[in-house]
């Protein structure tokens, strides 16, 4: 408890090497650093994108066929602070009726709207309702593994998994 760190000067020729490079580190390390960490929210979403946030490995999506018998139907999914979810409310095997929402920073919702699905590739009637902002983006219904894949192409490509999971009090209430 007493006791304090006294480091002993370093000597010999190496050492003002060693000194002057550890100076030198110690000056450039905030640059080094701010020019990898992204100041926006865009900047984080394009460096998650090209690192390819789903392990370095692409997503399978496989299977042929409907949606899991009985309605409702919950996913959900995160992409950093983004939440997306997808409540089914009826489905036959060529469309059904929808919740979506987004949530945080980018939010948007949509209500009891009408889907199409044609080879498990789903397209939402009136998908500019849904007020998502400028995203563009595809819906794949994934049977083999019971999930939705959202393919986002603009405002930055990336695909967010959106797990089948049970739904809550939460889910019945999420929509305007």
């Amino acid at each position: 408890f007493g006791s304090s760190f006294q480091s002993e000067p370093a000597l010999g020729p190496d050492s003002a090497l060693r000194d002057t490079m550890a100076a030198v580190l110690l000056f450039l390390a905030p640059f080094l650093v701010a020019a990898q960490r992204p100041d926006s929210f865009s900047q984080t979403m394009e460096l998650a994108a090209s690192r390819n946030l789903r392990g370095y490995k692409d997503v399978e999506c496989t299977g042929e066929g409907t949606f899991p018998e009985g309605a409702p139907l919950c996913y959900g999914g995160e992409l950093l602070v983004q939440k997306f979810s997808i409540k089914v409310l009826s489905h036959d095997s060529n469309g059904g009726t929808v919740d979506m929402q987004m949530q945080v920073p980018t939010t948007g919702a949509c209500s009891g709207a009408a889907f199409h699905n044609d080879g498990n590739d789903i397209t939402i009637a009136d998908a500019n309702e849904c007020n998502l902002g400028d995203s563009e983006y595809t819906v794949k219904f994934c049977p083999d593994q019971n999930q939705f894949l959202i393919n986002i192409v603009k405002p930055w490509r990336v695909e967010v998994v959106l797990e089948n999971r049970e739904c809550t009090t939460e889910e019945q209430t999420f929509l305007p």
